[in-house]
């Protein structure tokens, strides 16, 4: 019985998705846009919907700027927007080969 029920429900996507195939572009988007609104109206379970949150996005821009401040405080020197660390002052004195 649990078979048959799965086994249904794969002819049943097969057969929408070839009807989807068979409708001109003008048909296929109106009908994409359409699953897309009732898919998004109500609680999400795709991934725009676990990582659209403003806490996220403020706690990306935290840790970016964090990020930011570290490197700018790491020891060297900056000539513009170029980081020369102590390594690069060292390699400079080398004999090139």
């Amino acid at each position: 019985m649990f078979v048959k029920a799965i086994a249904a429900l794969g002819l049943l996507v097969c057969i929408l998705l070839a009807i989807d195939m068979a409708l001109p572009y003008r048909h296929q988007a109106a009908w994409r846009a359409w699953v897309q609104r009732r898919r998004g109206s109500g609680f999400s379970f795709g991934l725009r919907g676990r990582f659209n949150s403003r806490d996220r996005r403020r706690a990306a821009h935290d840790a970016a700027l964090d990020a930011i401040a570290r490197a700018k405080n790491r020891s060297g020197t900056w000539d513009g927007n170029v980081y020369h660390g102590e390594e690069f002052e060292r390699r400079q004195r080398r004999k090139p080969h």
